[in-house]
Formats: structure tokens, C-alpha cells, sequence
């Protein structure tokens, strides 16, 4: 009976990978638990710039797209400033909400009105592409005050959500996903999920990109004719939404193709542009693509207005590489408005898993892959340093770590899937073992990282219990949340185990196995058949 259930799991999760819809499905159930987790945990305002994006994603809602230019003066350290915004009609709940969440615990959280009243507003969001906030902002027109505003931060955690989802489908669809799926664990930091738990067009920029990087990538290091549609519609769906989440949607879709260029299999690059599937998928998303790119061109950033006195060029750039500790770990997990970090478990266990993929990487790859995974290294560290020398005459010292996930993503996806690629020299034992060891490091660390900030929020670092009474307490209380996060961290090493013990009969005499499944098309392989099916797979495309 006991050897019975663990050939029953081996057998439900080998149901969901030659299920691909299914899988999706539970992927997404996952996702949006972790990131509603985060939706529901943390105080309304309490997310980085979430007040005006709130104000941005209630006006769009409402059909105000550019609203009424003007000045807000917001106090700075060198003094009081004029900063360009733009001015919209809103609820008076959207205009109320207090920017107070800079502190520890949220005291000074003021009552949300709940009214039909409007009232003038200002947001600093004004000039961003209102796609992402007419997909979460339309809940505020049929729901007031903070019922309204949590359906805003639900919405966008659902999107986010789903973007997860369709890059976890990809990478299980792998001859060996462990280490892919790893690879994407490990990109998928507390940042990521508090992101797109919030209402902040960061969180879907970084959630696309993984969703780009982990689609690109596939397509040009497992060559799958049978999964070629679907991951190049999922690669389309990410460039489409990249483009219209923040202005460096473009830069960011050009370094992604080019580094799954540079990596690409021989003869899957030209597969992919001969076949006349990438092209119908290309004219479909032209539109939003030139839209968002054409917005981006067209609609001034607001930081291009100078407010803070001028800094050189080389004692900013000297200044930003002196920071890049601190940007590396506000892409891992420091939130509120930047003031609550992560217990520092979660910043060794993440570091550690991203120096031991790169290591491996470095190691086993191919030349064009070294390089390219040292080139995503050097960018991670010298892209902050370049923009904010270039920015810091205008703007002063403003860069933050999460303006680069969408690109620092790529390193851990990277670096995973060029090792999975190493079948030839490393078992899929040690990849197995390699993969479950990094997946329960992370889940660690990041279960540490959404606990010790709800308790922050509730309690402070005062040491009072949880169950202290008079303490902030989320929709739901912590009871709900805690337990829920926890599970759903569980059910990630479940399937990234389980898909990595199912995949590993792939090729193996005695038996017919699914070695993939695409658009719900499973292509069955027969008893000797898997190495020359995949060697099938490597020269034809599309």
C-alpha cells in the first residue's frame, strides 16, 4: 500500500503534464493564491507609489485617459518641489487614501470614505499607458471605497496571475523541466508576487518578461515541433503585454530575444522566422504592440521635468554601483515604500540559489551560453549604474532594484534551462536533486519573507503577539493568509518534484511516454522511438 501512492502522485502528475490545460489551471490556482496572498496582507497605500497608480487605475476606469496637466508640490529632502502630475475626477476614497505606510505599522491609516462623491486628484501616473489600469480599475466603478480598491488589487493579481501560469505550463513541457522549472522558481521572487499583488504596473511588467524569457527561451533551446504554437503564442501574448506595461516595455522585449538568440539551437532560430504560424501571430499582436510603443514615444515622462539639482555623470555612476547590494535585494523582497526588509534567510537562500544556477551554467554550457549568461550578469549590475549616471543630471539618484526585474528575471530562467539542456552530462538525477534543493530553499525564503512582513504590518518589531488585540489585521485576519501562502508554497515543490520524477522515463526503453503536449495535442512515443524523436524535434520546427 505504501509503494501504492507514490505511483498514484507519479501518476496524477503525469496526468496534468500530458494535460497541458489542466495544468495551466492548477499553475494558475497557485499563483493567484500567492499573489492574492500579498493583495490581502498588505495595508491599502501600502505598496510603492500604490496611491497614485490607484488614482490612475479609477480615473482610466471612468474613460479620463490624460487628464488635466499641472504641478503637485511634495515635499523633498532639499525642500519643497513642483513635480508635473496630472489631475483626474475620482472618488473621493481614491483622493483620501492616506500616502502613510513609509512607517513600520500603518497608525495612521485614516477611514476610507465610502461615497459616490468626486473629487479632483492628483497622480504622478498620469503619463502611463492606461491598458493595465483599465484591465484592474474597472471593479471601482461597481464597488466603493476599500471593497473597491482590494477587487482593483484582486484583478491585477489575477492578470499576474495567469501571465505565471502560461510561463510555468512552458517550462513543465520541457523533456527535463526540473531545472527549468527551477530556473523560474527562483525568478519568481517575493518582489514579483508583492508586485503583482498590487495595484502598480511593475508587477505585470516583471510577470510578462518571465513570461517572454521563459517562451523565447524554450523556443530556442528545446526545439518541440508539436509545442511550437503554443509556446510561440504565449512568447506573443508576453511582448504584447511588456509593451504596454512601463516605458522600457521595448528595450527590455529586444534584450530578451536577443540573449535567446545568441543561445539558440542550431537551425531553431530560422524555424522560427520561416514558419508562417510566427507571422499570423506577429499580425495578431502588432496592434497592441505599435500601441504601446507608439504611447511610449509619444507621452512624456513626467521625470523628464528637472527637480532636483544636477549630479555628474561619473560620481552618480560611482554612486549606483555602491548600490548595487541594495537594488539586488529590493528585486528579492523589500517592500512597503521601500522601508520593510526581508528576514535575511531569504536574501542568502535567494542569492545562493541564483550563484549555484550561474555556477552550473558556467560550467556545463556551450560558449555562446556562457557568454550569455555572464552578459545578463554584467547587465544586472551595469544597466542601474548607466541609467541612473544618465538620468542623475535630470532627476537626481532615483533608480530602484525593481525597475530592472523584467530583465534581471532572465538569469535565473537562463541559466536553469541551459543546464537542463546538459542531459548528455548531467543525469536527470542530479538534476532532480539539484532542482528540488534549490526549489526548498527559495520556498524557505519566501514563505519567511511574507510572514515577517504581515507580522510588521500587524505588530511592528515590538515583539507583541499576532493574536495582540488593537493591532492592524488583514481582511480575514492572518489565520487565513499564513496557512493559505504556506500550502500554496507546497504545492510548488509537489509539482516541480512530481514533473521531474514523470519526465525522467522519456526515451527510455519498454514503454510508450508523452514526451510533450501542445494546445492540448499530446504526441505519443512509442517503445525505443524517444531519441529519435527528439532528434526529430531538433532539426524541424513549426
Amino acid at each position: 500500500m505504501k509503494a501504492l501512492r507514490p505511483a498514484v502522485g507519479q501518476a496524477m502528475i503525469g496526468g496534468l503534464r500530458r494535460r497541458p490545460g489542466r495544468l495551466f489551471l492548477v499553475a494558475f490556482g497557485v499563483f493567484f493564491a500567492l499573489t492574492a496572498a500579498w493583495s490581502m496582507s498588505t495595508p491599502l497605500g501600502a505598496a510603492p507609489d500604490e496611491p497614485p497608480h490607484l488614482v490612475k487605475a479609477a480615473a482610466t476606469a471612468r474613460g479620463e485617459i490624460n487628464g488635466t496637466f499641472g504641478y503637485l508640490v511634495e515635499p523633498m529632502i532639499q525642500g519643497l518641489t513642483e513635480q508635473p502630475a496630472r489631475f483626474y475626477s475620482v472618488p473621493n476614497a481614491y483622493a483620501e487614501l492616506a500616502i502613510c505606510y513609509a512607517a513600520v505599522v500603518p497608525t495612521c491609516l485614516r477611514p476610507i470614505p465610502h461615497s459616490d462623491l468626486s473629487v479632483i486628484a492628483p497622480t504622478t501616473a498620469g503619463h502611463y499607458n492606461p491598458v493595465y489600469y483599465a484591465a484592474v480599475g474597472w471593479p471601482s466603478l461597481f464597488f466603493d471605497g476599500f471593497h473597491g480598491m482590494y477587487l482593483v488589487r484582486l484583478m491585477s493579481a489575477l492578470l499576474n496571475s495567469l501571465l505565471l501560469a502560461g510561463a510555468f505550463t512552458i517550462a513543465a513541457q520541457w523533456r527535463r523541466p526540473a531545472l527549468a522549472l527551477a530556473g523560474l522558481a527562483v525568478a519568481v521572487t517575493p518582489m514579483v508576487l508583492f508586485l503583482g499583488g498590487v495595484v502598480n504596473p511593475n508587477g505585470i511588467e516583471s510577470s510578462s518578461a518571465i513570461l517572454a524569457w521563459t517562451a523565447a527561451l524554450s523556443l530556442a533551446l528545446e526545439p518541440r515541433p508539436e509545442l511550437f504554437k503554443g509556446w510561440m503564442a504565449g512568447l506573443a501574448v508576453a511582448v504584447a503585454v511588456l509593451a504596454n506595461a512601463r516605458p522600457l516595455g521595448g528595450e527590455w522585449t529586444v534584450a530578451i530575444l536577443a540573449v535567446s538568440a545568441l543561445v539558440a539551437r542550431r537551425g531553431a532560430v530560422r524555424a522560427v522566422v520561416r514558419s508562417r504560424f510566427t507571422w499570423g501571430v506577429c499580425a495578431v499582436v502588432a496592434g497592441p504592440t505599435a500601441f504601446g510603443l507608439l504611447w511610449t514615444m509619444t507621452h512624456g515622462d513626467n521625470a523628464k521635468v528637472p527637480f532636483v539639482p544636477g549630479n555628474a555623470f561619473w560620481p552618480a555612476a560611482h554612486a549606483s554601483l555602491d548600490l548595487t547590494p541594495l537594488y539586488i535585494n529590493t528585486m528579492i523582497g523589500i517592500f512597503g515604500w521601500l522601508k520593510l526588509d526581508s528576514p535575511q534567510v531569504t536574501y542568502m537562500v535567494w542569492i545562493g540559489a541564483v550563484i549555484a544556477l550561474v555556477v552550473a551554467a558556467c560550467t556545463l554550457s556551450r560558449v555562446r551560453e556562457t557568454i550569455a549568461v555572464l552578459g545578463v550578469v554584467l547587465g544586472v549590475v551595469f544597466i542601474p549604474v548607466l541609467a541612473q549616471a544618465e538620468q542623475a543630471r535630470n532627476i537626481g539618484m532615483v533608480w530602484q532594484g525593481r525597475y530592472l526585474l523584467a530583465f534581471a528575471v532572465g538569469l535565473p530562467i537562463l541559466a536553469g534551462m541551459v543546464v537542463a539542456r546538459r542531459g548528455e552530462v548531467v543525469p536527470e538525477r542530479v538534476q532532480r536533486r539539484f532542482a528540488v534543493g534549490v526549489v526548498l530553499m527559495v520556498g524557505v525564503g519566501d514563505f519567511a519573507a511574507f510572514a515577517y512582513t504581515l507580522r510588521r504590518y500587524m505588530v511592528g518589531l515590538g515583539g507583541r503577539s499576532l493574536l495582540a488585540t488593537g493591532t492592524w489585521q488583514p481582511p480575514g485576519t492572518w489565520m487565513l493568509w499564513v496557512p493559505l501562502y504556506a500550502i500554496a508554497l507546497g504545492v510548488v515543490v509537489v509539482l516541480v518534484v512530481g514533473l521531474g520524477l514523470v519526465e525522467s522515463e522519456v526515451g527510455e526503453e519498454g514503454g510508450g511516454v508523452v514526451v510533450g503536449a501542445g494546445l492540448g495535442v499530446g504526441l505519443v512515443v512509442g517503445p525505443g522511438q524517444g531519441r529519435e524523436a527528439e532528434a526529430r524535434a531538433e532539426s524541424s520546427v513549426g
